[in-house]
């Protein structure tokens, strides 16, 4: 899961806006099973937006999903895939973690699963750099893939000194981190590093040493993957930390009722949901209320997710932790700014 592409997504509104999310099984095509259950979903929506909106725009809804669900089908598969579709937005997320089937039809998209895909997969990016060569792979748990654009490979130019070299990989790191900011890992001899650790904003979790020009990416992966693991643990923890001593120092919130009121207000600071929890409602007086009749037009299908999101869009970080790590705070808790 992207970043930049979460960050996009989170960005439309307006209604329907209709997320699909199905379970895949990894491989080079999708299954018929995975592609059964995808139709299924369409038909649920079908259903779902029968009287609710008019025809025209309906049938335009129901043309797209199904276009994009055909185009889905022989693209390589991960562990999920998530479908976003409103009037004028189409968007696939394939996911790197199994999702339960289930479709939302709201003025947002559903990102929650998206959310929790970008914190576990960690997508994380290698620089290796050498005295003649720079490349830029990008990964998740399971791979990397290096990057070939207008930039990179970035190569040493005749006559370029040693300083001018590094000022120029220098450069155009700095340049990639800024537009996707990630955790990075650096590959390279010492000398060729040197210039780079001394980016202060550059997120850099660890080291590969040695000259990785021609490296592949399965045995660069091997080696980055276990800094990066370690790196989401200690994440998870100081998480934790923050959450404890917030609670001493009475910038803390729990329960979703409470949780809510604050995030309209700008007030978190850092959000921690367990990864099953959802809570379908719907507004009274800009307070939430629990629902049962989860497919009526003005109930939110998941308010925890429009919770992640309204936290997001004010500034604040969003963090998906296991099952049972919330239950002393009804599992969902929030670290205050004030």
């Amino acid at each position: 899961m992207n970043r930049a592409l979460l960050a996009e997504i989170q960005s439309q509104t307006g209604y329907p806006c209709v997320t699909l999310l199905h379970p895949t099984t990894p491989g080079t095509n999708m299954l018929p099973d995975d592609i059964a259950g995808l139709a299924q979903l369409c038909d649920a929506v079908n259903r779902r937006l029968a009287g609710d909106i008019d025809d025209d725009l309906r049938t335009q809804i129901l043309n797209s999903l199904h276009r994009t669900v055909n185009d889905c089908t022989a693209e390589r598969t991960t562990a999920a895939v998530a479908i976003c579709v409103s009037p004028g937005y189409t968007a696939v997320v394939r996911l790197g973690r199994t999702v339960k089937p289930r479709q939302f039809v709201d003025t947002s998209f559903a990102t929650r699963d998206m959310v929790a895909d970008a914190a576990r997969t960690a997508v994380f990016r290698v620089i290796t750099v050498s005295d003649h060569m720079a490349r830029l792979l990008v990964g998740d748990q399971h791979r990397l893939a290096e990057e070939r654009a207008q930039v990179w490979p970035l190569s040493r130019e005749e006559g370029q000194t040693l300083a001018q070299w590094s000022r120029a990989v220098s450069h155009a790191v700095r340049v990639e981190h800024s537009a996707y900011p990630m955790p990075t890992v650096l590959a390279g001899v010492e000398r060729s590093l040197r210039e780079i650790l001394k980016l202060d904003r550059l997120s850099v979790v660890g080291t590969l040493a040695g000259n990785h020009d021609r490296s592949g990416w399965t045995d660069i992966h091997a080696q980055a993957w276990p800094k990066i693991s370690a790196w989401l643990e200690r994440d998870h923890q100081r998480a934790r930390q923050n959450l404890e001593q917030a609670r001493s120092a009475r910038r803390y919130a729990g329960g979703i009722d409470e949780v809510w009121e604050l995030a309209q207000e700008g007030r978190i600071e850092l959000l921690l949901v367990e990864e099953t929890f959802d809570y379908p409602a719907r507004l009274s007086g800009g307070r939430l209320q629990v629902a049962l009749d989860i497919e009526s037009p003005d109930v939110l299908d998941d308010a925890v997710d429009d919770l992640i999101e309204t936290v997001l869009r004010m500034g604040g970080d969003a963090m998906i932790l296991p099952d049972g790590e919330l239950a002393d705070h009804d599992r969902l808790a929030a670290v205050l700014r004030y």
